[in-house]
């Protein structure tokens, strides 16, 4: 899913460790995060069948330059995060691990060898770090029982001012067939299918656009698709966020548990009633201005004209979701602070402090 920057900055209360940030990958949750927290940034991009001997040796290289220092690393890689939690104690860093919603072990018993095995490296990079920021608490939960210490930090909302001028002359002009921005990864978790039988049966009332370039193996099902379902194909951040205020709501729907979809941070942030996932993560995080739906066609169908017969009330809902969660945001930043605090001085972190896992 798509992740946005956030034009957020925290209150930073703990200065006493430097702080670097290490990604093997370009993911917005973790790069918003480093510059809102003030760590320097280091990419090792590398590609092709070195890349894995090529990353490994140059975070090395850097780790061992960082003694004592406060290390974040992205996750994923999941290979990042155990070669970091593994370095940790010859090298002397304290480390922190951004995990946000990357929890498919908690698919459950029954998975084959690779799965288990991946398990079994996840539990590991828990218990190495000294800290794990995840995006809810039922995944805080899974962290602890695990061994870790974790904290709640839901993505960061992106800054959309640019695009908001735009949603305004949008919303100043209603439309008699409305228009569902469909933020989509083409991933097996999401109701792709449905949603294209849910708009044959909307035609003429509704058009939903879906973003993110389809895999070869959905061409055949996109030529029979509605001529009111379109896809999109790769849309540049300009243009996606374009979109994105000229739409009516945002869906952004996954079957997945305990995970919060980002395209629902950046709908909410461009004041964009939502369609959602119905998992008890969702209800709970986006709890105003939007609908759940289980993903089938009729369910889709009937919460898309449940969300366009009272579409006013859910854009109102929204903003004051917004209103109430960037507060939640800002204090959530401060209570991070300080739980880095802690990690920095040796005799609270060795007694072993308690942090907040609550959203």
């Amino acid at each position: 899913m798509r992740n946005g920057p956030s034009g957020a900055s925290a209150p930073f209360l703990s200065r006493t460790l430097s702080r670097t940030w290490i990604a093997w990958e370009t993911q917005r949750r973790s790069l918003g995060l480093a510059r809102i927290l003030g760590a320097e940034i280091r990419l090792f991009l590398h590609k092709g069948w070195l890349r894995y001997p090529r990353c490994l040796a140059g975070t090395a290289a850097l780790l061992s330059k960082k003694p004592g220092n406060l290390v974040f690393v992205q996750n994923p890689s999941m290979v990042l995060a155990a070669w970091a939690g593994a370095l940790k104690g010859p090298l002397g860093y304290t480390l922190v691990v951004d995990r946000h919603s990357n929890f498919a072990h908690l698919s459950g018993p029954g998975a084959g060898l690779k799965r288990r095995l991946s398990d079994l490296l996840s539990d590991f990079t828990l218990r190495r770090a000294d800290l794990t920021l995840v995006t809810n608490p039922e995944l805080a939960e899974s962290v602890e029982r695990a061994g870790g210490r974790a904290f709640v930090l839901p993505d960061p909302f992106p800054d959309v001012s640019a695009w908001r001028p735009l949603a305004e002359a949008a919303e100043a002009k209603p439309r008699a067939i409305k228009e569902i921005l469909f933020v989509s990864s083409w991933a097996f978790d999401e109701p792709i299918e449905a949603a294209m039988e849910a708009c044959r049966r909307l035609r003429g009332e509704v058009i939903v656009r879906i973003t993110g370039r389809a895999p070869a193996g959905y061409a055949r099902l996109l030529r029979s698709a509605p001529d009111n379902f379109i896809a999109t194909g790769y849309l540049s951040e300009n243009d996606f966020f374009a979109a994105m205020a000229h739409c009516d709501a945002v869906m952004a729907v996954t079957r997945r548990e305990a995970t919060l979809v980002c395209g629902g941070y950046e709908g909410a942030a461009m004041g964009k009633p939502l369609i959602l996932g119905n998992s008890r993560a969702l209800r709970g995080f986006f709890d105003a201005g939007c609908v759940y739906t289980d993903g089938s066609a009729a369910d889709l169908e009937a919460r898309i004209r449940e969300l366009m017969n009272g579409l006013p009330a859910y854009r109102s809902a929204i903003r004051s979701w917004l209103d109430r969660r960037q507060s939640d945001e800002r204090e959530r930043l401060a209570a991070l602070e300080g739980a880095l605090a802690a990690l920095a001085a040796p005799a609270l972190s060795a007694a072993g402090p308690v942090f907040e896992t609550s959203a």
